[in-house]
């Protein structure tokens, strides 16, 4: 998984850039084909806001947060982005069982002109 920390209006210092990092990798627990991570973290006024975007096989997974606290939005970030990559691994599990069940065929009507169990006079 390739990780991409982006720090707009303020200076990314080194402990925030390995924490960001090692909260991001901990999403490889939950989906193993994580193909992208792009976090972008960004201040304005008093609000710290992380934005996540993760790049999986078929479409891509964003996530935001806005605190006061940089630490907390990328915990927030990260959980947010947890709970959708469970419900998308979800989702790709039951199209893969859908397309292994047999498909349903209706029964065939019987042939017009009755039954042939039906005893005769």
């Amino acid at each position: 998984m390739k990780i991409i920390v982006t720090a707009r209006h303020f200076d990314l210092n080194e402990n925030l850039n390995s924490y960001a990092t090692n909260e991001i990798k901990r999403l490889e627990k939950y989906f193993d084909h994580i193909i992208e991570a792009h976090l972008t973290m960004s201040i304005e006024k008093t609000r710290q806001i992380a934005d996540l975007s993760v790049k999986v096989y078929g479409t891509v997974l964003t996530s935001k947060a806005k605190t006061y606290d940089m630490y907390v939005a990328i915990e927030q970030v990260v959980s947010k982005m947890e709970t959708q990559i469970k419900k998308y691994k979800s989702k790709l599990k039951d199209k893969k069982a859908a397309r292994k069940e047999p498909p349903k065929t209706r029964p065939v009507p019987s042939q017009v002109g009755g039954d042939e169990d039906e005893a005769e006079f």
